[in-house]
Formats: C-alpha cells, structure tokens, sequence
C-alpha cells in the first residue's frame, strides 16, 4: 500500500473547490484553515494507516480541549469529511476514514441563533449618534456599518463587497452578492437611503463603481476591519462581555424582528439568500410569541367555553 500523507493532496483540494465548486475565497480559506489545524495538533498523518481513524478522533478531543464549542467541532469534521470525500472519489485513498465519525448533537436551545432585543438594537443606535463617545473620522463608518447589517441583513463579506452601483436609491432596494458568487436584491428602508445620500455627499468625489462603505484612506473594507469596527463599538456602548455582537448576529437579529413582524418564510428565505427553506426555519423557532399568536387564534381551547 503506497504512503499517502494528510497534507498531500491538500492543494488539489481546495482547487477543486475553488474552481470546480465556485467557494468564496472566504470559504477557501476556512477550508484551510481547519485541514492546517489538524496538521499542527496531529500531525502529517498517513491516510491509508489503519490508525488514521484514531488519529482523527485525537484531533476532536484535542480541539474540546481547547474550548471549542459543538458548532466549532462540527464545522472541523464537515471540514475534513470533505477533504476526505475528495479523496476517496479521487480514489488518492482506498477507505474513507470518516466514514464512522459522527457531529456532536447540538441541542435546539444550542443551535437557535443569537440575536439582540430591539432595546439593544436602540442603545446602539443612540450611542451611536453621541459624539461623547464616538466623535472621530470612522464613527460615520461605525454608524453605516451598525445600519446595513441590520437593515439588509447582509453577510460581513456581502457588507465589504457593496459598490455604489448596487443601491437603488429610486426603487429602494441594494444588490448583494453571497455565497457561491450568487446575488440578490434585498429592500431597504427609506431612512437608511437618506443616511446614505447624506454619507456620499460628504465624499469628496466618488465613481459608481467604488465601494459603498469605505476606511479613512477610502479603500473598501475587509471582514476583519469590520469584525474589529463592531468589537470597539461593543465597548464603547458598554454592553457586557457575554453580550455576543459580531457582524453575524445583525442578520440573525434582522432576521428574527422581521419574522417576529409576521413576514412570511419564503419571503424571509429570498432576503437571505439561503437555498433552502430548511435554514430559513430556524427563525420560526427563535419566534415563541408569533408561535403563541398564532396558537391563541386557532386552538379550540383558547376559542370556546364549552370545554
């Protein structure tokens, strides 16, 4: 049996998903990430060695130990049950050895997405606009960035890819490009086109085809610009640590009030961008009090005093 060791055909790999499969260099770059990971924790192992199972199960106690979360250890096996698939269907590898590796379970409680309460989706804006606390060149930024997260519900790389070209200022809407390269048009609401009208007048000049949201050089953001924008804004409003606000729980938030509003799944599903309605789901269970609403008017219980 020839030797085939782990990080061999790692570059093939994320070719194939790049060109063959049309992944975001975002997701590229996640994909090597967690393969890099497993080297570094397990080493370059042999895939064809009957140990290699083993090993594999040593790298997912390696990384509990670590503190990663449930969510955290499933994306690292989705991320190698790919790598492995390759590899198999490539026939580089005679036997999958994930074949028997299973996700941890999340609970429901566990998976629900995280979102902010309209109170904080309030505090925010009102810090926002307190030049006591946010009184430099990039509080517009902070403002802009705080804004179309919640309003458009975009991605952070869907948020640093906008261009001018993109709004719609007449028919109100902007286009998103998300995973896959694939784009969308999401509504956005007339106040935030004012703010935006307002915000490119202030640009000394500008061309339809720059970005939207730039940085003090006015160079288009990057995901980790933006991460770091949000994690300072965190702080400066004074919310607590364990308060989770990263540029994703803005989508999940926006998501979750618009669902919580009575808009329907399939329309919640198009702004999303997701492509199946499966994932869209998942707001219908973060949303007890619509689920309450709707029990209330149907259950003949709650209708009738003849029980």
């Amino acid at each position: 049996m020839v030797e085939c060791n782990f990080s061999d055909f790692m570059e093939d790999f994320l070719i194939s998903k790049e060109v063959e499969e049309g992944c975001q260099p975002s997701t590229i770059k996640a994909y090597k990430y967690d393969l890099d990971k497993f080297i570094e924790l397990v080493g370059d192992i042999d895939m064809n060695s009957p140990v290699a199972r083993q090993r594999i199960r040593l790298f997912l106690k390696k990384i509990k130990d670590l503190g990663y979360t449930k969510k955290g250890i499933g994306r690292k096996i989705a991320s190698l049950r790919s790598y492995f698939k390759f590899l198999t269907l490539n026939e580089f590898i005679e036997k999958n050895p994930m074949s028997t590796i299973k996700s941890p379970k999340i609970k429901l409680e566990e998976s629900l997405p995280k979102f902010l309460d309209i109170s904080d989706i309030d505090i925010l804006f009102e810090k926002l606009k307190d030049r006591t606390l946010f009184n430099s060149r990039k509080s517009q930024r902070y403002y802009l960035i705080i804004r179309v997260l919640y309003s458009t519900m975009a991605r952070v790389s869907e948020l640093c890819n906008i261009r001018i070209r993109d709004v719609d200022f007449d028919q109100g809407y902007i286009r998103l490009r998300g995973k896959g390269n694939k784009e969308r048009i999401v509504p956005v609401d007339k106040k935030t086109l004012e703010i935006f009208t307002e915000y490119l007048s202030n640009r000394i000049t500008y061309d339809p085809e720059e970005y939207l949201i730039v940085n003090t050089r006015n160079q288009g953001l990057s995901p980790r610009l933006v991460q770091a924008d949000i994690k300072h804004i965190k702080e400066l409003c004074g919310f607590p640590d364990s308060k989770i606000i990263t540029p994703h729980v803005f989508r999940h938030t926006g998501a979750t009030h618009l669902r919580r509003s009575g808009m329907d799944i399939s329309e919640l599903q198009d702004i999303l961008g997701h492509s199946s309605p499966n994932t869209t789901r998942i707001y219908a269970k973060n949303d007890i009090t619509k689920i309450k609403q709707s029990y209330s008017m149907m259950h003949p219980l709650n209708n009738s005093d003849r029980f």
